[in-house]
């Protein structure tokens, strides 16, 4: 029997292979919650959807849960030709797609003078490769379903901004995709490599142990997949093989591949063979009066940044500060709030982990503006320490999140369900409950997360900082 092939099809594939046969073969399926798949793909609420689609002239909704039942009402709504129907489904054998719109332009089709493209509503401002296939899949279904294949693919962003792309250009990548995506439903196995996307999985457990059982070279951080079919070609195929090699023989061995690359990928073996961190090269810190540790806490599935989180240090004492926004309408003050306490510590320096932080600034900056001394503060002040620490210091682990990295250096968060993707199902549990409880652990999560930065920043002060 055919397994079930939609849209997030794609998404699992290009993000874990493996996230698609555990789901297809597996006895105990691991569902994901309909929020944490908006989440993975970029996705908005229906609340956020309609301020979207309520614009349009002339639209209906399918709303019957039951699959079958929606496809017919969906067939019966492109029969009567009505202009956006949103919440459709399409359904040819075992595919079955979920367009977030889909909408009647001129030509010919089965239906009549007219046929059908389909949207998607998406957090984002630029059409993705998974977008692409998707667009792709629901063209190929719409072929099926009116007779003829649109050209077109659209996106429309949460700024209701619209965005096209050309499904035929994507089709050659689309078209492999699938092929392999229907080769594991029929019951091949993927090849196996551990990536950050495997994170997202329900499955991700069973994939890193599985990794480490067979100590792949997928365990390199941030390897690429044509690094290590390099690799594998040179005879290379595990951990402790690479890690052995000296660095001036591998150059030889795999000539194709950039030698600084190459001392990297076999430092990074080395480091998780013999369970130690490799220094490559010394890290230089800003100067410090004044030192802050910055967090953002936000919910894409409403483009709604709720939560900005610092620590602030003054020799012996540390205070969390909480700028938190209960309402959309509440971030401007929020930022202001914001603002004001940066306007309290002038040429700070602001420590972040990752570039998130940086990007949810420049947005405040450009989106309610700030003084020219607060500007200078933020400009001159904020210090993202991944980029300092990624290649300085390599580490005996897979992945570098602040999770992962704070944890190695001794830090333990409160909330053992810690994470970025289960603060926002919290917060979204949050605004429905108003439960006060569940604020405190927003918050405590975030004061960890602020707290660990700090971790991070003290480590490198006691090991690998340069003075200068």
């Amino acid at each position: 029997m055919a397994r079930t092939l939609t849209e997030y099809s794609f998404f699992q594939y290009l993000n874990c292979p493996s996230w698609v046969y555990f789901d297809a073969h597996e006895s105990e399926p691991r569902p994901v919650s309909i929020l944490m798949k908006l989440l993975h793909d970029n996705g908005l609420l229906d609340t956020e959807k309609r301020a979207i689609w309520s614009q349009r002239e002339d639209f209906v909704e399918v709303a019957v849960e039951d699959q079958e039942e929606a496809f017919q009402q969906t067939l019966a709504y492109m029969k009567d030709g009505r202009q956006t129907i949103v919440g459709g489904v399409l359904i040819d054998k075992h595919w079955v797609g979920h367009p977030d719109m889909l909408e009647r332009v001129e030509g010919k089709s089965v239906f009549g003078p007219y046929y059908y493209v389909a949207c998607d509503v998406k957090q984002t401002s630029v059409a993705r490769d998974v977008h692409k296939m998707q667009g792709c899949f629901y063209a190929e279904l719409l072929q099926r379903l009116q007779g003829v294949k649109p050209v077109q693919g659209y996106i429309v962003t949460h700024k209701k901004e619209s965005i096209s792309y050309d499904i035929e250009s994507f089709e050659d990548r689309y078209r492999l995709t699938l092929e392999e995506i229907e080769k594991i439903l029929a019951g091949q196995k993927p090849d196996h490599f551990l990536s950050s996307g495997c994170k997202q999985s329900p499955w991700f457990y069973e994939c890193f142990e599985h990794s480490k059982k067979c100590n792949d070279l997928s365990l390199l951080n941030r390897v690429w997949r044509a690094e290590v079919t390099m690799l594998r070609q040179a005879g290379i195929t595990t951990i402790n093989e690479l890690s052995k090699i000296p660095e001036k023989d591998l150059v030889n061995k795999v000539p194709d591949m950039d030698e600084t690359r190459l001392s990297v990928v076999h430092d990074q073996a080395e480091a998780l063979v013999e369970n130690k961190i490799i220094v490559r090269h010394p890290i230089v810190l800003p100067a410090e009066k004044q030192v802050l540790y910055f967090d953002v806490e936000s919910d894409p599935l409403r483009d709604w940044h709720y939560l900005l989180g610092v620590l602030s240090v003054d020799g012996d004492t540390e205070t969390y500060h909480a700028f938190f926004a209960e309402k959309p309408e509440d971030e401007n003050q929020m930022w202001q709030d914001f603002v004001e306490f940066i306007s309290w510590n002038p040429g700070a320096i602001i420590y972040h982990y990752g570039e998130f932080e940086r990007q949810v600034i420049s947005g405040f900056i450009a989106k309610y503006g700030v003084s020219d001394d607060v500007l200078k503060t933020l400009e001159q002040g904020m210090v993202d320490l991944l980029d300092h620490l990624r290649p300085a210091v390599l580490f005996p682990m897979p992945f570098y999140s602040l999770k992962d990295l704070a944890t190695h250096m001794g830090f333990h968060w409160r909330d053992i369900d810690a994470s970025g993707a289960n603060s926002i199902m919290w917060f979204e549990e949050w605004l429905t409950s108003q439960d006060p409880d569940l604020k405190t652990r927003i918050l405590e999560y975030n004061e960890d997360d602020v707290r660990a930065t700090r971790v991070v920043r003290e480590w490198i002060r006691a090991n690998v900082e340069r003075i200068v």
